[in-house]
């Protein structure tokens, strides 16, 4: 059974793109809750919400344009199928789908 585990892990792992793999999977744990990241969305001129509360229906402080540097500050929150993170992003705080947010190499 571990074998099987670790090899569907090692081929999903290999099927994605370097950078766009999720910083918080649920099957495996990131050690340290603080890192940087950046905002990594698929639309080249894309932006990712940031938001007061996590969830898709919390008020937007702001948009952070993809490429742009983050602080993740916590561990993920699951609210309604989404995992969110909290960030700080130049002088705010708030939080953003984790989905858009890679760890820097």
């Amino acid at each position: 059974m571990f074998k099987l585990l670790m090899a569907g892990a090692l081929i999903l792992t290999a099927a994605l793109p370097v950078g766009a793999q999720e910083v918080n999977s649920k099957s495996f744990k990131i050690a340290q809750s603080s890192y940087p990241a950046y905002v990594c969305t698929n639309d080249v001129g894309g932006t990712l919400n940031l938001r007061r509360r996590p969830g898709q229906n919390q008020r937007i402080m702001l948009q952070i344009p993809r490429g742009q540097g983050v602080y993740v500050i916590s561990d993920s929150v699951r609210i309604n199928g989404r995992d969110w993170v909290k960030v700080s992003y130049g002088n705010k705080t708030g939080w953003v789908d984790s989905q858009y947010i890679c760890a820097v190499p």
